[in-house]
């Protein structure tokens, strides 16, 4: 006769176990997860090659590419952990077990300033140098000042009479 089996929920299962039992899955976990590889993670949260290419305005070849990377960009790896819905969080662990994140180079930084620029394109407010709502913003002092100096440059090179080179130039110019 065969026993039936109840399916359990993790926590309920957790639940019964002892501490070691609990330490030792954890450290299983932990290692086991330290080997992934990123198709194997792209593949875990149920994403093909195809979708990643297509969110990253990538071919299907390049993702490839990137998997089967030793080495790459952070940027690479951060924009291809954001196609799969994560977040790249960079950290530097010490001998002494001090573990000190590295903001800068994670995408919280990123994604932080991306959603404030998002959330105020949504609420109409002015982004600087860019286009809100079909209106173009004004022009930063940078710009402004740029843009006069090739406009003056443009209306000198305008008015000024071009010479015709002389006959020495020329004849130089043909050896």
């Amino acid at each position: 006769m065969m026993s039936e089996y109840r399916l359990m929920k993790w926590s309920e299962l957790e639940a019964t176990m002892s501490p070691e039992s609990r330490a030792k899955i954890d450290a299983r976990v932990r290692q086991t997860m330290s080997r992934l590889r990123l198709s194997d993670i792209r593949e875990a949260v149920g994403h093909t090659q195809v979708a990643i290419a297509a969110k990253l305005k990538l071919g299907q070849a390049s993702v490839s590419k990137i998997e089967s990377a030793a080495d790459m960009y952070l940027s690479t790896l951060r924009r291809y952990i954001e196609a799969l819905g994560g977040e790249l969080v960079v950290s530097a662990r010490f001998p002494e077990g001090t573990v000190v994140p590295i903001d800068s180079l994670s995408s919280t930084t990123k994604a932080r300033k991306k959603r404030a620029t998002a959330k105020k394109k949504a609420l109409g407010k002015k982004v600087p140098g860019k286009k809100v709502l079909g209106k173009q913003l004004p022009a930063t002092k940078s710009t402004a000042t740029k843009s006069a100096a090739t406009e003056s440059t443009a209306s000198k090179s305008a008015t000024k009479p071009t010479r015709a080179r002389s006959k020495s130039t020329r004849s130089n110019s043909t050896r």
